[in-house]
């Protein structure tokens, strides 16, 4: 039974020691996962990864499945704001059906890591920081020409449902690929002869991803 336990205890040492053994990549990847394609397992294994260098309160408690849908509602609610007010009760399935449409595709980006490389940490002695040198890969609608606020108040409710549902299909169906360069830090962390990779919060990646991604659209 003492060989029994040991050869446990063991394996369970062994198998929490390569949870933690991740490389940048790997934890590159989970951010990603979880915060773009607001994807809630990967969340949870996040929290875990970060759980000994972080502790249990500080891991991420977001609803991606609420958030998202906040995101979507936010939008479309300022895109109605901005309209006649019979005509944006009259279009706000047709609004909303559109911006879940554009934020969806958003989800569905790509990313290839094309170097990896470690400089130091200006805020912190002795301290490194990866950075992910990255190819994001958006797939848009072939064309991607915006309607102005302005225009859309002029447009009759019927003229308008029917541009607002071309768009959503126009990004439903998503041909067109663009390639962006960017650069994603992690921070190194240090403990009990372990490194550890933090992005300091997801806030940097999503507001980067949202920014060249909206570019991309308006380009």
């Amino acid at each position: 039974m003492r060989i029994v336990f040991l050869m446990l205890l063991f394996c369970v040492q062994n198998l929490f020691a390569q949870t933690k053994a991740l490389n940048p990549e790997q934890v590159f990847g989970m951010y990603f996962d979880a915060f773009v394609k607001q994807d809630q397992n990967t969340l949870q294994k996040l929290n875990t990864y970060l759980t000994p260098f972080l502790g249990a309160e500080n891991g991420y408690t977001i609803d991606l499945k609420k958030s998202y849908s906040e995101e979507v509602q936010n939008l479309t609610n300022t895109f109605l704001t901005n309209l006649p007010k019979e005509t944006a009760v009259d279009c706000q399935a047709e609004a909303g059906e559109y911006f879940n449409a554009l934020l969806d595709n958003l989800k569905h980006t790509r990313y290839v890591v094309k170097n990896i490389q470690e400089v130091k940490n200006e805020y912190v002695d002795n301290g490194l920081v990866t950075e992910l040198n990255v190819d994001l890969i958006f797939s848009i609608p072939a064309k991607t020409s915006d309607l102005k606020i302005e225009e859309a108040k002029k447009l009759k409710t019927e003229d308008l449902k029917t541009y607002l549902k071309k768009k959503t299909s126009a990004f439903t169906k998503s041909e067109r690929k663009e390639t962006v360069k960017q650069v994603f830090k992690l921070y190194q962390i240090k403990k009990d002869g372990n490194t550890y990779y933090w992005n300091g919060g997801p806030q940097e990646l999503v507001w980067k991803l949202n920014e060249l991604y909206f570019t991309t659209l308006t380009h």
